[in-house]
């Protein structure tokens, strides 16, 4: 009948109106399920960072390991590079502060305490390149303290981010290294 046909097509024009009324709603929801959260954005942060240092800090090590095949300009260069890398890390680690989570201020500690590490290390590097070397046994000696350095600077810096991950209170922080690109190549 005309009335039943009419009750029809107001149910199905309701239907229409109600269904996408919830369209909008479920998209913002996947917008924001997309975005990453601040644990996420801050391990990003500190994954890419010491991950670009730890590139540049292995070949250096790659470098210096046959010390007597290069000139005391390539040495002298590589050393160049890993304070110049080291500082980037260090200043960006202090940019970063501690994340936004239940145990944020534990990892800021630890961020903070890599950061002095790093610069100890790097006053060995900037020690070993103050002056020119007085021959290849001084050059070779020097090699030897900053490619020591320059070891126990990933060593420290592997031991942070896997403290990071492993502090009590700090799910989202595990979470986040997990979900984090940058992250996964550092523990990969």
């Amino acid at each position: 009948t005309p009335r039943r046909a009419a009750r029809r097509r107001l149910a199905v024009l309701t239907g229409l109106v109600v269904g996408l009324a919830v369209v909008p709603g479920c998209g913002s929801d996947d917008d924001a399920a997309n975005e990453p959260t601040a644990a996420e954005s801050w391990a990003s942060d500190l994954c890419s960072s010491v991950g670009d240092w730890t590139t540049t800090m292995k070949d250096a090590r790659s470098t210096l390991s046959e010390p007597r095949e290069l000139s005391v300009d390539e040495v002298e260069a590589t050393f160049s590079e890993v304070r110049t890398a080291t500082s980037t890390l260090v200043d960006d680690l202090g940019d970063l502060g501690a994340p936004d989570t239940e145990a944020g201020a534990e990892a800021g500690k630890l961020v903070s305490s890599l950061s002095e590490d790093l610069q100890a290390q790097a006053a060995v590097v900037e020690d070993a390149a103050s002056d020119q070397p007085q021959g290849m046994g001084e050059l070779l000696a020097r090699v030897s303290s900053v490619t020591g350095a320059v070891a126990q600077m990933i060593s420290d810096t592997q031991s942070t981010v896997t403290d990071l991950g492993a502090l009590d209170g700090a799910q989202e922080l595990k979470d986040a290294f997990a979900d984090t690109a940058s992250c996964q190549d550092l523990t990969s």
